[in-house]
């Protein structure tokens, strides 16, 4: 499964979730974001993803954020901290994870450590 495939079912997924939680039909969601049933369909089901402006139009409808259906929850769980990157790792397999991890290790050890602001 390609990358854009793997996003677009994964947000399909969290935008049902979300409708359904909001008690909508597909019907009524695409007529509160002005879209046709068979596109929301084929968002839904990953077959398709949509503009900036669709999912702008779709967060209004669910009342939710655009990285609510882009990161979901998955998102929260990392404070918001770097979310291409988090969005990025979800989609290795386990041997390119481990890569990934000992590159970061590598890449920690090079970068001189600062302590935090105090907030003074």
């Amino acid at each position: 499964m390609g990358f854009d495939v793997a996003v677009n079912s994964a947000i399909g997924k969290r935008l049902r979730s979300r409708r359904e939680a909001e008690g909508l039909t597909r019907e009524r969601l695409a007529e509160y974001a002005d879209i046709s049933v068979q596109f929301l369909a084929d968002i839904e089901t990953g077959r398709k993803g949509m503009t900036v402006q669709t999912l702008r139009k779709l967060a209004l409808a669910l009342h939710c954020s655009c990285d609510d259906l882009i990161f979901g929850e998955d998102l929260k769980a990392t404070n918001n901290i770097f979310p291409v990157l988090a969005m990025q790792l979800s989609n290795l397999t386990q041997d390119q994870a481990n890569l990934a991890s000992d590159i970061l290790a590598l890449v920690k050890k090079a970068i001189p450590h600062s302590d935090p602001p105090s907030g003074k």
